[in-house]
């Protein structure tokens, strides 16, 4: 049945208006480059820049994490939660994976960049692409203040253990051909660390409340059980994702899958999560 003209007329008035908030053709149209372009900007980018290595942390030390902060002007509780990682005696750096923005135009990523830039910002917060900042037309912004979605982070402690951190795309709900290569390969060398932590957007499961199937929602089945089986072979440590704005936890193999909940929703109580890194990786959910 063919749609009617008010709907087509509807659609049309959403897809065309001015507002900041509200992307509706991006939402089905992504402005930005697909998985496999921008993965092979974000390599080409670290090949020209030297990987991140952060020395002589302690043996034991905590990574705080967040994800979805959508910001659209209001920064206090991305400021609260950066601000405890910083008073924290143990803390050694923060993480957002992914969705920064929750409108068009480069502000939430200048925003961002000013909080880790300011003078109490000792501590240094690592970042993934989200399904927001790419259709809302922002890739060129987190590209201009981020650089780089695809890459790794090694921690080596004063004890002499060294700890993998790894950073994806999911943006656009799958990670791709080029950029599961490129981790296939870099677990190779998983024997070098301690422990591999793992950072994406988008969660892997279907569940309860997430029946969505839409563009950015879920992976593909075929790539979820191969991720699964990377893990697994691989030990990684422990897997970290957002998107859906709540907490999750799930233990397949010996690798716990843990979603972190948000922190932009005004009448929600947002959390975060505290991950310890020592002899084994714990974790628990902080709320704001």
């Amino acid at each position: 049945m063919p749609m009617k003209p008010r709907y087509l007329i509807l659609f049309a008035a959403l897809a065309l208006t001015s507002c900041n908030r509200l992307d509706v053709a991006g939402m089905f149209f992504s402005s930005g480059t697909h998985t496999e372009d921008r993965v092979a900007q974000w390599l080409e980018w670290n090949d020209q820049h030297p990987a991140v290595v952060i020395t002589d942390a302690p043996d034991q030390y905590n990574i705080y994490v967040c994800s979805d902060i959508h910001l659209e002007g209001d920064v206090s509780r991305v400021e609260q939660f950066l601000r405890h990682e910083y008073a924290d005696p143990l803390g050694l750096f923060s993480i957002v994976n992914g969705d920064i923005a929750n409108e068009s135009g480069p502000r939430p990523f200048r925003q961002l960049d000013s909080l880790l830039r300011l003078p109490q910002a000792a501590d240094t917060c690592f970042v993934t692409i989200g399904n927001h900042d790419i259709y809302f037309d922002c890739q060129q912004y987190f590209q201009q203040y981020f650089h780089t979605s695809t890459y790794a982070v090694t921690v080596q402690t004063v004890g002499g253990a060294k700890d993998l951190f790894v950073f994806l795309d999911s943006g656009n709900a799958t990670h791709g051909r080029r950029q599961l290569d490129w981790l296939k390969q870099l677990l190779q060398q998983r024997d070098q660390y301690r422990h591999v932590v793992v950072n994406t957007h988008t969660c892997l499961f279907r569940t309860s409340y997430n029946y969505s199937t839409t563009p950015a929602a879920n992976l593909p089945e075929e790539e979820y059980y191969e991720l699964i089986d990377l893990m697994s072979r691989h030990n990684v440590s422990l897997f970290l994702m957002g998107h859906f704005h709540h907490k999750e936890q799930h233990l397949i193999g010996n690798t716990p899958y843990v979603m972190t909940d948000n922190l932009n929703e005004q009448e929600a109580t947002p959390s975060y999560l505290v991950v310890t890194c020592a002899d084994k990786v714990s974790y628990r959910y902080e709320e704001l």
